[in-house]
């Protein structure tokens, strides 16, 4: 078993990598389908100018290994869906979320909780981002917080599309990296029920107090989404 199943191999990805491995994470699974873009390597640090064009979760394990001997990375380059969610979460004592797209972060939050897995979910876009953890169970969860994906014309862009200042995913990733292993090693109380908003511009870490919403589709009293068939279909995790 995993002890973190990583999802997107981009900024958010890479860091979070490097802080599970330099915090005692020994066993990781990445899962991502892109390929390594020499336009991203100012945020993607695990990546260089030798592997563009290389899928990133193999660049992504080589360089890990490479620095952490001891931290064995098991790379799957495809999508984070519906059909590849169940087993992927069933092998993990945790799911590290770093896509760069919202049908992904949903699908996520709906597979951790189906799978009574604890989620961390990171998300950065232009100069800030957020964390928010989500217990095995949920009570709360993402899915309590934002309810539903946003219609297909509403203005919701990803990292890719409306840009991201270099290192914010770095912090973004190297933060989601300290609080799950803060959860592997059982501290973790008090973490949920926050949504953490960073601003890099201000310098400023923000803590938002939420509560379960009793309505909530995966984790409510009375769930209706009871499998992922039933949620999203997650595209594919282009990582930030």
């Amino acid at each position: 078993m995993s002890e973190v199943l990583l999802i997107g191999a981009g900024g958010i990805g890479c860091a979070a990598a490097l802080g599970l491995a330099s915090g005692g994470a020994q066993r990781l699974t990445v899962i991502d389908d892109d390929v390594v873009d020499a336009s991203n390597l100012h945020r993607q640090v695990l990546h260089t100018e030798a592997s563009v064009g290389e899928p990133k979760v193999w660049s992504l394990a080589r360089t890990l290994e490479r620095r952490f001997p001891s931290v064995r990375v098991t790379a799957i380059r495809g999508r984070f869906d519906a059909h590849t969610a169940p087993a992927l979460v069933a092998s993990a004592r945790l799911l590290l979320d770093g896509s760069d797209n919202l049908t992904t972060k949903f699908l996520a939050n709906d597979a951790a909780i189906l799978g009574a897995r604890p989620l961390v979910h990171a998300a950065a876009v232009g100069l800030g981002g957020q964390l928010l953890v989500v217990p095995a169970l949920g009570k709360p969860c993402y899915r309590c917080l934002f309810e539903e994906l946003p219609a297909p014309d509403a203005d919701a862009p990803s990292c890719a599309e409306a840009g991201v200042l270099g290192p914010v995913p770095g912090v973004l990733g190297a933060l989601a990296a300290a609080l799950a292993m803060r959860i592997l090693r059982g501290g973790s109380s008090g973490l949920s029920g926050r949504l953490i908003r960073y601003d890099s511009p201000l310098m400023t870490l923000r803590s938002i107090t939420f509560r379960a919403n009793p309505t909530c589709r995966v984790c409510g009293l009375a769930p209706d989404i009871t499998s992922l068939s039933e949620g999203t279909n997650a595209r594919a995790p282009e990582s930030a």
